[in-house]
Parts: C-alpha cells; structure tokens; sequence
C-alpha cells in the first residue's frame, strides 16, 4: 500500500469514526438541553464527556487492527484522532445550528441567562470577581448571538478539544501496539 493509498485509507476511516463520535456528541448535546429541566440529564451528559477520549482511543485503536501491519506510529495514530474528531465537530456543528435556528428560539441562552442573574449565583460571580456590569455585559453578549455564531463557536471548541484529546489517545494507542 503507498503512502497515498494509505492516506486515503485513513481519512475514509476517521469519517466513519467521525461519524460514531457525532452520534455520541449529539446525545451528549441532547442530554445537555435537557439537563436544565432534568438534572439527571446532567449526569449523563457529563458521563459522555469523560467517555469521549475513552471513545476516540477505541476507534483509533479499532482503525490500527485494520491495517496490514498492526501497528501504528504515534503521528499516524495522532492524525487519525483528530480527524475523528475533526469530523465530528462538523457533524456537531451542523446539528447544533439546526438545534439552535429551528428548534431553541432562545431558550438555552435564556436559561444561561437566568443561572446568571439568579441572586444566589450573582453572589458567587461576584465572589469570582465579576461585577454586575460584566455579568450584564455577558449576557447581553449572549443575547446578540445568531445560532451560526453559536455553532461556529462550538466547532472551534471541539476541534480544539480534539487537538488536545488527539496527543493522548495517539500516544495511548502507538504504545498499545509497539
């Protein structure tokens, strides 16, 4: 196999990866919008969370016993994560925007909102050091966003989170096989 077929190999992988993942981010999404009215969702969500790296390790894994050797490096195990992860956030993107311009119509930044404001947690911002013009300001911020800035914003995160994600399920998965 050359090294171009092997690219191509890999990139083909890491989408249907990118897939599985996407499926499990926009659960995971899911729970989140509905852990402001069930707080068990909230759990569940942040069980999703802490599974991701765990996942991403496992689809890597799964991806290297695909190939003829049965081996992976570490920069070959590190570009298949994070197009994983790459493609998911894509695929999250895109659900979160049609969430957010179809389905929202404000409600998750009105609840961030009201957590915000809410006496008790003023309190605690402004322990943090926040005062009541910068908690204004925020949620006046918050407010002005347009659901493709939200899911801009979302994607960035999570390509970000990838990269960071990718430099240890790569060095977990390139030992695993050495």
């Amino acid at each position: 196999m050359t090294v171009s077929e092997k690219y191509a190999y890999m990139r083909a992988y890491a989408r249907v990866s990118g897939g599985k993942l996407g499926i499990l981010w926009i659960v995971s999404f899911a729970l989140f919008v509905c852990s402001f009215h069930y707080p068990f969702c909230g759990f569940l969500w942040i069980a999703t969370l802490v599974f991701t790296p765990f996942y991403v390790a496992m689809l890597t894994d799964s991806y290297s016993q695909k190939l003829p050797e049965k081996c992976i490096s570490y920069r070959h195990a590190y570009a298949h994560s994070f197009l994983t992860v790459f493609y998911a956030s894509l695929i999250m993107a895109i659900c979160q925007w049609a969430y957010f311009q179809f389905f929202d119509h404000g409600s998750l930044i009105n609840n961030y909102t009201s957590f915000l404001t809410d006496k008790e947690n003023m309190k605690m911002m402004e322990a943090l050091g926040y005062t009541k013009s910068m908690i204004r300001q925020i949620t006046d911020m918050l407010h002005s966003l347009r659901p493709i800035d939200m899911a801009l914003q979302l994607l960035w995160t999570n390509v970000m989170a990838g990269f960071f994600i990718s430099l240890t399920t790569a060095l977990y998965v390139s030992f695993r096989h050495h």
